[in-house]
């Protein structure tokens, strides 16, 4: 799911330029929304407007533009321009600076929640129709729903045969199961999914409470194997490590994996206290096109656009009226079907987006992925 080191250019779309992230000033002002209406946006609502959107990159982002946003522009008549990656600290100087480049993105619940008000607009939510997503997937004041996804162990069946490694204590136990192993670094940021796993492999129960001191013995159960680890900053990236064996495991976005095994990668895939992730989308603070960056989220959450985004990325939509037309091996990755939420461990949002709780930690992380 994450991040592309480029800027994507698609020949329906603008080129994102710095001085086009912004309306013209001939632009007409954009109508206000008062009825939000799902799945939909008027004809021509924002002719003469810019507008940026800033995602992971890769085939993720692909989707997105395929099935939400390269039709949001050919009806809304809006100029869409997009850019990747979308880190915390490119949207940080954007704000400082007053140079906003991206008017909305998608991007972990926790971080959004952590920089809500400060780096994110809270949301007005009489402008958005969030009527079809599903009880299970929280509404944040700064986000919603964009990518409904997992981490989950997956390993090289040729390396290991049957017997791979089954739950997070097993994918940290090097002498077990030896080789590298791939977890995520994007942008820095300490991984949430990956810590509740190592917590996990230390003895935390998930149906207790995810403190610092769990937080902490994560961090020391990756440290003693930074050695074995192999990080990676994009999903295509986690994707490679997986289909050349240079990483014969992986704690990896459940598309990826998905991805992998359609190119023909040996995988296995256990769902053991699997780690459940959503994305969120969430305005830039500050942004001049925050009334065109709801119409496009409202666009993007309706039922037939989630349903083509599952069928080009193995994503879970975030509508529950979707049915998306999917073969077997993709519904198989579906993190929503019943099958899926026995076995689930929600991140802990409220734990992650205190952001004096996590500072400690994120110095930590740091200095684990610096000596790695």
């Amino acid at each position: 799911m994450k991040k592309l080191h480029i800027t994507i250019a698609i020949a329906a779309v603008s080129v994102l330029t710095l001085a086009g992230c912004t309306s013209g000033e001939s632009a007409e002002p954009v109508l206000e929304i008062t009825e939000p209406t799902l799945g939909s946006v008027p004809a021509g609502v924002l002719d003469g407007h810019t507008l940026t959107f800033a995602g992971d990159g890769g085939s993720t982002q692909d989707g997105m533009m395929s099935a939400w946003f390269n039709p949001f522009a050919a009806t809304s008549g809006a100029t869409f321009n997009q850019d990747a990656p979308q880190t915390m600290a490119k949207i940080e100087s954007q704000v400082d600076s007053g140079n906003i480049q991206w008017d909305f993105v998608s991007s972990y619940g926790d971080q959004i929640e952590r920089e809500c008000g400060v780096l994110f607009e809270k949301l007005d939510m009489s402008k958005l129709d969030v009527s079809a997503i599903p009880e299970s997937i929280p509404l944040l004041e700064c986000g919603v729903p964009s990518i409904v996804y997992g981490v989950a162990i997956t390993y090289n069946t040729e390396t290991f045969g049957e017997d791979g490694p089954e739950t997070w204590d097993d994918f940290f136990d090097v002498d077990k199961f030896p080789g590298n192993r791939t977890v995520y670094n994007g942008d820095g940021n300490i991984d949430a999914p990956v810590v509740q796993g190592a917590a996990i492999a230390t003895g935390w129960d998930p149906s207790t409470p995810f403190t610092a001191e769990w937080a902490n013995k994560g961090l020391d159960k990756i440290q003693e194997i930074a050695d074995s680890i192999v990080f990676y900053n994009t999903g295509a990236s986690a994707q490679q490590l997986l289909e050349s064996g240079e990483a014969v495991m992986g704690a990896v976005w459940t598309g990826r994996i998905l991805a992998a095994e359609q190119n023909g990668a040996p995988l296995a895939t256990n769902w053991v206290d699997w780690i459940s992730v959503i994305d969120y989308f969430a305005i830039v603070k500050s942004t001049e096109n925050l009334e065109a960056a709801y119409y496009a989220i409202n666009y993007a959450l309706g039922a037939e656009q989630q349903a083509g985004f599952t069928e080009a990325t193995g994503y879970s939509p975030a509508n529950m009226n979707s049915k998306p037309k999917i073969e077997e091996l993709t519904e198989s990755y579906l993190v929503t079907a019943p099958d899926k939420a026995d076995e689930t461990v929600p991140v802990a949002t409220e734990f992650w987006a205190d952001a004096d709780t996590v500072s400690p930690l994120q110095d930590r992380w740091s200095s684990i992925i610096a000596g790695a």
